[in-house]
């Protein structure tokens, strides 16, 4: 059984390269969405709902915070099942990155969630020009995970 585990470690080791290039993905996409903003701004205006600099601006933060999500991920799992726990490369990892268990990991990913989906909803509030009750899911699902995330810390 334990032979068996060992000769998966290596879904492991692809899971944290594939999550790591969809973080530089992201990234990528950030660079893009903020270039073009940019050039929006300096353009000048009119500028009308979503065309506008500050919305491409948002977007690229969102694509920036959605590229962090899957950097935490894939160093998460990196350290948690491919590194041995006195392995001299840990050192490298921020202590705050560094997880010794799945539930750590878990916590660390709700957080980086949280705050792309926080992003997220400012950026619908600032693209949608009507706001009503189904502009406050997305909020209020924010405030749901986090009342979650406190409680769940709260009971450990």
């Amino acid at each position: 059984m334990v032979g068996l585990l060992l000769k998966l470690r290596w879904l492991a080791a692809l899971i944290v390269i594939f999550s790591a290039l969809h973080s530089v993905a992201f990234i990528g996409i950030g660079v893009v969405r903020g270039v073009e903003g940019y050039r929006m701004l300096f353009e000048g205006p009119p500028w009308e709902g979503a065309h506008s600099p500050g919305v491409q601006l948002a977007r690229s933060i969102d694509a920036f915070l959605l590229s962090m999500v899957f950097f935490v991920f894939s160093i998460g799992v990196g350290t948690l099942f491919l590194t041995k726990a006195d392995s001299p490369g840990l050192n490298a990892i921020p202590a705050w990155m560094r997880v010794h268990d799945l539930p750590e990991l878990k916590f660390l990913i709700w957080e980086a969630i949280l705050a792309a989906l926080v992003v997220a909803s400012v950026e619908g509030f600032v693209t949608e020009h009507r706001l009503d009750w189904t502009s406050l899911v997305l909020p209020l699902a924010v405030l749901a995970l986090s009342a979650g995330l406190f409680l769940a810390r709260r009971s450990r």
